[in-house]
């Protein structure tokens, strides 16, 4: 891949990774407030509990994302940024556009989520 286009992918990598951190850290700290109340009457507390179980999704969506940012910073600076991690051939240019954290073509990625589905 051309040196211009992965500086170009790096940088969208790391505007993300400066976008998601933040919101980690109100997260953790939403998380803090939620958790530290006790509430008697059952309904503000089965209100806490829907709103810390939310707070724990949202946490985990964006730490896995977080992490496939640094596995494709890692690649970048491995050199192997932008060739698909099963077959080895470029990813489709479009694809790392839409997803910069793209391990693998649109069909390796494909096939890997219909075994994935499979019984």
């Amino acid at each position: 891949m051309h040196t211009i286009a992965v500086e170009k992918f790096e940088e969208k990598l790391l505007r993300r990774r400066h976008e998601i951190l933040p919101v980690l850290k109100h997260l953790e700290e939403e998380s803090a407030e939620v958790t530290g109340h006790r509430h008697f009457d059952w309904l503000d507390q089965a209100r806490d509990e829907s709103e810390a179980l939310l707070v724990d999704r949202l946490t985990a969506l964006y730490q896995r994302e977080l992490e496939s940012i640094e596995t494709a910073l890692s690649r970048i600076r491995t050199g192997t940024f932008g060739a698909c991690r099963a077959c080895h051939q470029p990813i489709e240019p479009a694809r790392l556009e839409r997803f910069p954290q793209a391990e693998f073509c649109a069909g390796c990625k494909e096939m890997r989520e219909v075994f994935e589905r499979a019984p």
